[in-house]
């Protein structure tokens, strides 16, 4: 029933034995394949229209039946052979069948060995002859990786360029292979090329875990190294992926690694890469470079440099940067969607496409799928994502639904991943032994004590409150006393609160003389006690009397400061209606200052709002414990009026505590500063006690 419309185009008819007859008659015309014994092979042949064989078909699955060398009988005995007459000694008929039947058992004996194989197999054996082969519609499958020297075979070392590959150096910058794109419908299999120099320089590869984006990663560095030189590319390297770049922190490329057990390093690395896009912005403003193409032109030529080429910050595993360092994503994000015109480009691994935000997925212009968790989450074609091999690391499709096999980094021939590390090694090694140009840059991390002396050493005229040098230039940074008059300190024991006090009063003995500025410290502990002599310090309370005795005596001098209604606008433009000495007020431990029985320090909250025209600068440090709970006028005030804050180290569960900056832990002097100017990680300058021997 099935060969309706198709039945008149058959030439030649078969029927073994049916279920019924009248399927037997719509095969041969007739019922009689339906009377056919229950013997496999048996049918029926119709050639013709008149025409009817019955046969038995050959049985060719099984092994041939074994074949004696000598002829038997129907019984198994020596068949009896006509003897010829041949003159000679007369023999007995008895002797004559005797000596036969030995002669017969004897070849019966000689049997040829077992034939294992089936006739079928022997059949095909038998037609196999010397001519060509027939074409073969199908390759076989990508199992076995290729290796960056089949893909470069040229690699050679120059004496410029170190290793590398002449024939892929040509193609054009960031332009190298990466693996095997199989093309079945073309019967034929390519090279697979990136092309990072245009609008696709962002990278995303997406696999379940074990599916090999980290070797992916890899070979996309080291494809890059061997076709460019560490002054042409620099990779920093956030290695999220259990540890698999660490055998290329030696790559004469890699200008920096950071691991989630380093969380300064990543800061750092994420920082320093935001501020070669900051500096790269500027310096092709005033060089007049209009993209990265125009740049690569003129630096081959020699006309202007920065000091980097084309900069790569590799990010494997985006999913961790969004658990642990949630408060860089944003950063990465913004970097992502214009670093691309000064030549700063993202590499980066997931899990799964929905790990990356729909601001930065768009932009990731290079994609690589890997095996999936769940194929339904794939973003080129669900039904192809389901035919990667789960057992096949480094098998994915491309944008263009093709199905490829990543290469190893490695350039020593050998495919087998349980030797990776030590090939990987071995390219580290040539190349960075083929190198013998100058160095590239190197990643500069923030130090974990600088002193004051050095941070002013950066600065020499400076007018701000130096306080210490941040992370992402690695440059001084303070306030303008003028702009910010007041600051507010968080920070749990032993974070560096009170040397940070003592940073900025040696900075105000710096910008002003006894004459111009005076010293008005709050300090129970006496941590600053005799740090600066009498004629810089006003005054100095140790306890709740000598406190409010400070607070309300300055509060009563300042308040005749207050601008009056005869003062003129040119007047209060340069503060030119009183003349005196500027106050800078200092709490330490603010939290043993205001407690449940007061805040000696209240007289001065009213005068807080014109600190600017009245010359009253209050600097305030308090333990970040508790500080989420508390309700306090003064810090109330502070930051009601959007002042400056330091978060040393300190517990985050305490919440927002400047802005919205929670509280991290971290090294002595090491936090995070929010002024009007923005967000910095910084290094607090050191400044030592007068009473350290």
């Amino acid at each position: 029933g099935r060969l309706r419309g198709l039945d008149s185009h058959l030439s030649y008819r078969i029927g073994l034995r049916t279920f019924s007859a009248s399927e037997s008659r719509s095969v041969i015309g007739v019922g009689d394949a339906y009377e056919l014994p229950a013997v496999p092979g048996l049918g029926f042949l119709k050639p013709d229209q008149s025409s009817l064989w019955r046969f038995k078909a050959a049985y060719v699955s099984g092994t041939p039946k074994s074949r004696a060398r000598g002829a038997a009988g129907p019984h198994g005995t020596a068949r009896r052979e006509a003897l010829a007459f041949v003159p000679g000694p007369v023999v007995s008929r008895l002797e004559t069948e005797e000596l036969l039947a030995a002669e017969a058992a004897e070849r019966a004996t000689v049997a040829e060995p077992a034939e294992k194989r089936s006739v079928f197999d022997i059949a095909v054996a038998g037609l196999a002859g010397p001519g060509p082969a027939a074409h073969q519609v199908w390759l076989p499958p990508l199992d076995v990786p290729d290796t960056l020297d089949h893909l470069m075979p040229d690699l050679a070392v120059d004496a410029d360029l170190g290793l590398v590959s002449p024939t892929w150096r040509a193609r054009g910058p960031l332009r190298f292979p990466i693996g095997t794109v199989d093309m079945p419908r073309e019967q034929r299999r390519e090279i697979l090329c990136a092309d990072l120099s245009g609008a696709a320089g962002h990278v995303a590869v997406v696999g379940a875990p074990r599916s090999g984006k980290s070797t992916l990663l890899r070979a996309m560095v080291t494809g890059l190294a061997l076709t460019h030189t560490p002054r042409e590319v620099q990779f920093y390297v956030l290695d999220f992926g259990g540890g698999t770049f660490t055998g290329l922190r030696s790559l004469p490329h890699v200008a920096g690694l950071g691991s989630r057990s380093e969380p300064d390093v990543v800061t750092r690395i994420a920082a320093e890469v935001t501020g070669i896009a900051d500096a790269r912005e500027q310096f092709f403003r005033a060089n007049g470079i209009d993209t990265i193409e125009t740049y690569r032109t003129r630096r081959a030529a020699g006309e202007v440099d920065d000091g980097y080429g084309d900069v790569f910050l590799v990010v494997d595993g985006w999913s961790t940067v969004r658990a642990d360092f949630d408060d860089l994503e944003p950063d990465l994000q913004t970097l992502a969607q214009r670093s691309l015109t000064f030549g700063v480009h993202l590499m980066t691994s997931a899990t799964r496409w929905m790990d990356y935000r729909s601001g930065i997925r768009d932009i990731l212009g290079t994609r690589f799928e890997l095996r999936l968790g769940d194929v339904m989450d794939s973003e080129i074609d669900r039904k192809l994502a389901a035919n990667i091999p789960a057992d096949r690391p480094g098998r994915g499709i491309t944008p263009g639904k093709y199905h490829f096999l990543g290469a190893l980094p490695r350039i020593d021939g050998d495919a087998r991943p349980a030797s990776l590390g030590a090939g990987v090694a071995a390219l580290v090694g040539a190349v960075r032994d083929g190198w013998h140009g100058p160095a590239g840059p190197k990643l500069r991390l923030l130090p974990t004590r600088v002193l004051l002396s050095e941070i002013r050493a950066m600065a020499p005229d400076s007018t701000q409150v130096l306080l210490g040098i941040n992370e992402k230039a690695l440059a001084p940074v303070g306030l303008r006393a003028e702009r910010d008059p007041h600051l507010l300190v968080f920070g749990d024991g032993q974070s560096g609160k009170s040397n940070l006090l003592r940073t900025y009063m040696t900075e105000v003995t710096r910008l002003h003389t006894p004459l111009t500025a005076q010293l008005f410290v709050v300090d129970y502990r006496r941590a600053n006690l005799g740090e600066f002599p009498d004629e810089w310090v006003a005054d100095y309370a140790t306890n709740a009397e000598t406190a409010a005795s400070l607070a309300g005596g300055l509060a009563d001098f300042l308040r005749d400061r207050l601008p009056g209604a005869d003062v003129t606008p040119e007047q209060l433009r340069h503060r030119s209606w009183w003349e005196g000495k500027e106050a800078y007020v200092f709490v330490d431990d603010y939290e043993l200052v205001a407690t449940s029985q007061g805040n000696p320090l209240e007289p001065l909250v009213p005068l807080l709002a014109q600190a600017v025209d009245i010359g009253l600068h209050v600097v305030v440090a308090r333990r970040s414990g508790g500080s989420g709970r508390m309700y306090d006028n003064l810090v109330t005030a502070l930051r009601d009026l959007a002042q400056p804050g330091i978060l040393l180290s300190g517990d985050p569960s305490e919440g927002a505590l400047v802005g919205q900056l929670r509280a991290v832990p971290a090294l002595p002097g090491r936090g995070r500063m929010l002024t009007r100017d923005g967000y910095h990680v910084v290094q607090v300058g050191w400044t030592p006690s007068v009473h350290t021997s």
